[in-house]
């Protein structure tokens, strides 16, 4: 089945609107294949990326890693 960016919209602008939220420590995005919304922490603390079928439970799966994520340091 054939796929275009446009189809995806809402979802890439959801993914945007998350990525102002949490701002620089993550990198938010929006996986087509995949059908789930990404997040990569940015800082010293390797962890797994976290993934979501909805941008707020990514927004949750973030929320509970910044608890035990050490403070950033800017």
């Amino acid at each position: 089945m054939a796929w275009s960016a446009q189809e995806d919209g809402r979802q890439y602008e959801d993914a945007y609107r998350l990525q102002e939220i949490v701002g620089r420590r993550w990198l938010v995005m929006w996986g087509p294949a995949s059908r789930r919304f990404w997040g990569f922490h940015r800082g010293p603390v390797l962890m797994a990326p976290l993934a979501a079928p909805t941008a707020p439970q990514l927004r949750d799966a973030i929320t509970e890693a910044e608890r035990w994520l050490p403070p950033s340091p800017h």
